[in-house]
């Protein structure tokens, strides 16, 4: 299997040119060539468009900077980077390139370091900027779904049917019933169990419930008022799993037999969420009805799964 991922289109109407850069890429990507533009736009609207393309400006028939504003109008090819290599390095020159849509600017005679670390670097940032990209709409699909609305009736069937794979019980948020005295330990464990959802298939956790179904409340966890308490629940959110994962935790106070318990639904992340406190960073997933830390040594493995699986799945 060829090692070179990426491909570069070059285009030259200068058969030299070409050959120059064809010889300075050839190692690392895999490259094409095009004497024009209208070739050009033929090869970037094909089935395999390029990954990159550094595009001569002065060319008979449609010029660089035309190319480059096709490029960007449509939407198929919008996101490929273009680097414009040109002879005429004057600053109206250059700003026109980047008007017209490209990234950069190499100017000739060709330097083979520069060639190769504005392509090396353009293509890091063209790759990461899809895969954020892929990243919100996967997102937005699942945010698209929403969170269950969970009246108080819907609670009881719930805990009737006792812990899972998708659900679990905690007596408490931050209160150790037996010392009775807030436990950073207490909402660490919490917070554990949100995470190891985020990176499995999502679930609910509810707080307030001891592991056989009881409604316990949330009296005992200090708070003045409910609005307080879930405050500092979300802060902890934010500090400890990171922002960016806080829209995929939904955390409501419902009713469960007369008394206040906390409902934290969790969807199911597509990135890896590690759980960061007091110096510590640790990976967890559910594992049946429990939460497990997963080894160092496990932690790729199970991210590239549940990337592999997310991929089948759009």
């Amino acid at each position: 299997m060829d090692k070179r991922q990426h491909t570069v289109l070059v285009v030259d109407d200068t058969p030299t040119n070409i050959e120059l850069l064809v010889e300075m890429l050839q190692d690392r990507y895999l490259v094409k060539a095009a004497i024009n533009g209208e070739k050009a736009l033929k090869i970037a609207r094909s089935g395999s468009p390029p990954d990159i393309i550094l595009l001569d400006v002065m060319m008979p028939g449609i010029s660089g900077y035309e190319v480059c504003e096709q490029l960007k109008s449509d939407p198929d090819t919008a996101g490929i980077p273009v680097i414009f290599i040109t002879a005429k390095t004057e600053a109206e020159h250059e700003l026109r390139g980047l008007e017209a849509g490209a990234v950069d600017y190499i100017a000739k005679p060709f330097d083979p370091t520069v060639v190769e670390a504005r392509v090396r670097t353009q293509l890091a940032i063209h790759v990461e900027q899809r895969e954020l990209n892929d990243q919100n709409r996967q997102l937005k699909q699942r945010l698209a779904g929403g969170f269950e609305t969970y009246s108080d009736d819907d609670l009881v069937p719930m805990v009737s049917a006792g812990e899972g794979a998708r659900i679990e019980f905690k007596s408490t948020l931050r209160w150790n019933l037996a010392a009775d005295r807030a436990d950073k330990k207490i909402e660490n464990q919490c917070l554990k169990t949100v995470a190891a959802f985020l990176n499995t298939d999502g679930g609910v956790l509810m707080v307030g419930v001891d592991d056989g179904g009881q409604a316990l409340g949330l009296e005992k966890d200090g708070f003045s008022n409910e609005d307080k308490m879930l405050l500092h629940w979300n802060n902890l959110l934010k500090s400890t799993l990171g922002v960016e994962f806080v829209p995929l935790v939904e955390s409501v106070v419902r009713t469960l037999e007369g008394e206040r318990i906390l409902l934290i639904q969790c969807l199911r992340s597509t990135r890896p969420v590690f759980f960061r406190r007091d110096n510590d960073e640790s990976f967890f997933v559910r594992a049946g009805n429990a939460t497990q830390a997963l080894k160092p040594s496990e932690v790729l493995a199970h991210i590239e799964q549940h990337q592999s699986g997310d991929r089948k799945a759009v």
